[in-house]
C-alpha cells in the first residue's frame, strides 16, 4: 500500500519504522539509561534507597543561581564540541547537545525527591522563577539570536548568552510549574487520576495513532488550524482510550 504524504517520496507501511525511528520515545530511552546508571551507582556504593526525608530546607536563591550559572557554563563548553542540532545515530537520539541539562536535572530531581523539596519549595520562589524566566527571555533571547545561527555553539559569544537564557528559563519555569500545580491542583480528582494512570502509555502508543488519524484526514481540505483542532479533538481521547485498553492486558500495568 502506497500513500501520498505530501513529501517528495511515497509512504509505505514497510518504510514506517525507518522513517519514524523511535520518535519521541528517545526521551524514555534516555531516562531508562539514567535509571540504569543510578541503579548501578547504588549497587557499587552499597547505598540503599531511603524514603523521602522531610524537614530539610530547600535550596535558596544563591544555590539556585549557582546551579544556573554552572549549567550555563557546562552547556556552553559542551556545545563547542557538540553544537545544538548535531545528530547522533545512537538509539535514535535527535541530538546529544542537551545531555548536560538532562543529566543534571535527573540528578537534581532525585535529590529533590529525597529531600522533599517538591512540597517545601516556597510558592514565592515559583513566582520569582517565572518572573526571572520572563525577564531572561526579554533581555537575553533576542541578544542570543543576534548572530543568526551562532547561538548553536562553536564557541561564539551568542552561544554563551543562549546557554544562560536556556538554563535560566529551564530552572525558572520548573520552579513556577511545580508551585503552580501544587497550589491549583493539590489533589487530583477521579478524572485526573484516570488520565495520570494512562499518561505514560499514551506517550508510548500515540505515534501510530496520530499517523493513522492524519492519513484518515488527508482528504479534507479545511484551514490547517481547523484541521489541527479536529485532529486534536479526535486524537487525544482516542489515545487515552487505546492506552486504557492496552493497560488491561495482563502484566501491562506493571510495565506501563
Amino acid at each position: 500500500m502506497v500513500l501520498t504524504t505530501g513529501l517528495t517520496i511515497p509512504f509505505t507501511w514497510q518504510q514506517y519504522p525507518k522513517l519514524i525511528g523511535v520518535g519521541p520515545l528517545w526521551f524514555a530511552e534516555m531516562l531508562l539509561i539514567f535509571d540504569f546508571g543510578y541503579a548501578v551507582w547504588r549497587l557499587a556504593t552499597n547505598h540503599r534507597a531511603r524514603p523521602a526525608v522531610s524537614g530539610l530546607r530547600p535550596p535558596g536563591y544563591g544555590a539556585l543561581g549557582a546551579f544556573v550559572l554552572a549549567l550555563a557554563l557546562v552547556s556552553y563548553l559542551f556545545w563547542i564540541v557538540v553544537p545544538i542540532g548535531a545528530s547522533t545515530p545512537v538509539l535514535g537520539f535527535p541530538t546529544p547537545a542537551y545531555l548536560p541539562q538532562y543529566l543534571s536535572f535527573f540528578i537534581l530531581g532525585a535529590v529533590a525527591f529525597r529531600r522533599d523539596w517538591f512540597r517545601t519549595i516556597p510558592s514565592s520562589m515559583g513566582k520569582v522563577g517565572l518572573g526571572v524566566a520572563l525577564a531572561a527571555t526579554i533581555l537575553l533571547f533576542p541578544l542570543a539570536l543576534s548572530g543568526q545561527s551562532a547561538f548553536l555553539g562553536y564557541g561564539y559569544w551568542q552561544s554563551a548568552v543562549y546557554a544562560l537564557w536556556d538554563s535560566t528559563v529551564s530552572v525558572g519555569m520548573g520552579l513556577g510549574l511545580i508551585t503552580s500545580f501544587r497550589h491549583f491542583f493539590p489533589r487530583p480528582g477521579r478524572i485526573g487520576r484516570f488520565l495520570s494512570q494512562q499518561a505514560f502509555t499514551v506517550y508510548v502508543v500515540h505515534i501510530p495513532i496520530i499517523v493513522l488519524l492524519a492519513l484518515a484526514l488527508r482528504g479534507m481540505n479545511p484551514a490547517q488550524l481547523l484541521k489541527f483542532g479536529l485532529a486534536a479533538i479526535i486524537g487525544v481521547p482516542l489515545c487515552f482510550a487505546v492506552a486504557y485498553l492496552v493497560r488491561k492486558i495482563p502484566l501491562a500495568p506493571g510495565i506501563l
